[in-house]
């Protein structure tokens, strides 16, 4: 499972856990509940659309992936662990 998808999964199941039910029965491309389906898709496209280039600490000090030894993907699991707000570049 890529991490886009574990991570659609995530929040469905902490934001809608009727919805995750229907998580149990995935297609390999496509989900078996239409209503999820359509929620995959507008998740893919909202992270198509946008990037997160840095974070917002609760202190108010932007941090971005130069600031973490381990880069890009170190930035993002400090930033769900603390809970950043995410600084969002949009699409082109």
């Amino acid at each position: 499972m890529d991490e886009q998808r574990k991570q659609f999964e995530e929040w469905i199941k902490a934001e809608r856990p009727k919805l995750f039910l229907d998580l149990l029965e995935t297609y390999p491309t496509r989900y078996s509940d239409p209503s999820t389906e359509r929620l995959w898709q507008a998740w893919q496209a909202s992270r198509q659309a946008q990037s997160i280039v840095a974070y917002l600490t609760h202190q108010g000090s932007a941090v971005s992936p130069d600031d973490f030894e381990g880069g890009e993907a170190e930035m993002h699991e400090t930033a769900k662990r603390e809970e950043w707000a995410p600084l969002v570049k949009k699409g082109e």
